[in-house]
């Protein structure tokens, strides 16, 4: 029955792509400021600095979205607090506050937070996830929910806590399992990076590791590890296909490392990147087909990720599955052309296609950050793009990309007005995030990112805030 309907909704979206050229936006988006700064700044971060958003969409009522970005940022990881964003009518009206007992700001314990991630259930739950941690070594992942679509939120769960300077947890992701068909509906699967070091303090590993919750988010399962010991992995990007197959996509940095760090020690990490020639990483995926328990042997979607231009800490990768057709896509920035942005499928999590060229500009150009969203065979991909000919590429245009299947995009188009990276958020050069987000469900779509812009206080120093452009 699965399988039928699956074949079905792939033969529809084959047949749209016979109709003719990929879909642009059937009408023009609508992009607005929707947060900025709640909490005051604290010494050492940075002032009226929102970075690193994500967004949902709600799979009950479209209507109902939910943004989420650190608000505050400090140099050396992390942030004040976290920041997040509703709406209700579509994307026309947002609201925004500070998420709630979580950092000391905000009325929680932990001094700083990072990485939020947000997960709608299928009975319209929405889930946060939040990367917390302080000066010292216990670092942990929470979960917060709110039952009315992003207003207000619940006390947070512990997803995971480790108090032990030799366990460092990194790079949250959350995910909800929708499928129609799916043995685990409702199950939230937690991705996290763990950085493990030894007792002289050396990094011996970075795996990608999963818990799940069957009771909302309120009790957690034993971790299950994904990758191997002694290796170096980063940026889970989980899919669900309809039948509830997981798929999970990743950098994947062998036995040797990829010059990566946990946040809780960004300020002890080398402030230069890694040469041009090692910039390409290798993006792999994994299948479970038991709800995380058990995971297949990596498949590579490609060789090509590239880390983002010189001085901009950035871009990476994306994933996700269209949750109709269940055919999964994974985008990223080339390094082999930091002029393209580039994409991959598959049907089944082992087997992805030969990558296409959502975007490639002429010489001088080159992309920041790329996020990739699916929805009954329409495929949307936002990235931002650079003129390095203009005053050293201090602008960054936010762009949206369509397609019918992701085999061919139409002309992207300009989502708002440029960023100025003269008065974005700095952490180990200018820094828009190391990534943003995007989202789609019926009829609707959703993508954010924090754009920086002059501050209206002339004497200020920063001014990043949360965009969202809607269709």
């Amino acid at each position: 029955m699965t399988r039928r309907l699956m074949l079905v909704l792939a033969f529809l979206t084959a047949s749209l792509l016979l109709l003719g050229n990929p879909a642009s936006a059937a009408r023009a988006p609508y992009v607005t400021q929707v947060a900025e700064q709640d909490v005051a700044p604290q010494p050492g971060s940075e002032p009226d600095t929102l970075v690193e958003p994500d967004v949902a969409v709600s799979p009950v009522n479209p209507q109902i979205a939910v943004a989420a970005a650190h608000d505050g940022r400090y140099p050396d990881g992390g942030a004040v607090a976290i920041s997040y964003a509703w709406t209700h009518d579509g994307g026309r009206h947002w609201r925004h506050a500070a998420l709630p007992h979580v950092t000391r700001a905000t009325g929680g314990q932990w001094e700083r937070a990072s990485d939020p991630v947000i997960a709608f259930g299928p009975d319209g739950s929405v889930y946060l996830s939040v990367l917390v941690f302080g000066t010292d070594c216990p670092t942990g992942v929470t979960v917060s929910r709110s039952t009315d679509g992003g207003a207000t939120w619940g006390m947070p769960v512990l997803a995971h806590y480790s108090a032990d300077c030799a366990y460092n947890d990194d790079k949250n992701f959350l995910i909800s399992d929708n499928g129609p068909f799916s043995p685990h509906r409702g199950r939230l699967y937690q991705f996290w990076t763990p950085f493990l070091y030894d007792q002289q303090g050396n990094n011996t590993a970075a795996l990608q590791v999963v818990r799940w919750s069957d009771d909302k988010g309120q009790t957690w399962s034993p971790t299950v590890n994904l990758t191997q010991p002694g290796t170096f992995s980063q940026n889970s990007q989980p899919m669900i296909k309809p039948d509830g197959t997981l798929v999970d996509s990743y950098i994947d940095y062998g036995t040797t490392g990829g010059g990566e760090g946990p946040e809780s020690r960004e300020g002890a990490q080398e402030a230069q990147r890694r040469p041009l020639a090692q910039e390409a990483d290798l993006v792999v995926a994994r299948v479970s087909k038991d709800g995380g328990a058990t995971w297949s042997a990596p498949a590579t979607i490609t060789h090509d990720a590239g880390a983002g231009p010189d001085g901009i800490r950035c871009c990476l990768p994306s994933a996700t599955a269209d949750p109709l057709t269940g055919i999964l896509y994974a985008a990223w920035d080339s390094a082999q052309n930091p002029a393209a942005v580039r994409i991959s499928h598959s049907y089944d999590g082992k087997r992805w296609s030969a990558p296409t060229d959502v975007v490639s500009d002429p010489g001088g150009y080159d992309h920041v950050n790329v996020d990739v969203a699916a929805y009954l065979g329409q495929v949307f991909v936002s990235y931002g793009t650079r003129n390095t000919a203009v005053e050293n590429g201090r602008y960054v245009q936010q762009q949206l990309s369509t397609s019918y299947g992701g085999f061919r995009f139409a002309k992207p188009i300009d989502l708002g007005r440029p960023s100025d990276l003269n008065f974005a958020a700095v952490a180990r050069g200018k820094f828009p995030g190391d990534y943003i987000g995007t989202a789609a469900s019926r009829g609707h779509f959703y993508a954010v990112w924090c754009r920086s812009s002059t501050p209206p206080d002339p004497a200020a120093q920063y001014h990043q805030t949360l965009y969202a452009a809607t269709l």
